[in-house]
């Protein structure tokens, strides 16, 4: 599964399941349907930015040896 992450000319910063679209007019991204962005932090990963939008992620599981 492709992810990626990018971030709104307003700061706002999503996760999505497949390669969102940029709309200048507006200021976002736009998906194939709502249900393919998960809104995150704002904070997290800085190097992210309106320009550089959006950007292929990758989801990496960490073993947890506490749950075991």
């Amino acid at each position: 599964m492709e992810l990626y992450i990018a971030r709104d000319k307003c700061g706002g910063l999503y996760l999505y399941n497949n390669e969102p679209i940029k709309d200048d007019n507006f200021g976002v991204f736009q998906s194939n349907n709502n249900y393919d962005e998960i809104e995150i932090n704002p904070d997290l990963h800085p190097e992210v930015t309106w320009e550089n939008s959006p950007q292929q992620v990758e989801l990496k599981l960490i073993k947890n040896d506490s749950n075991s």
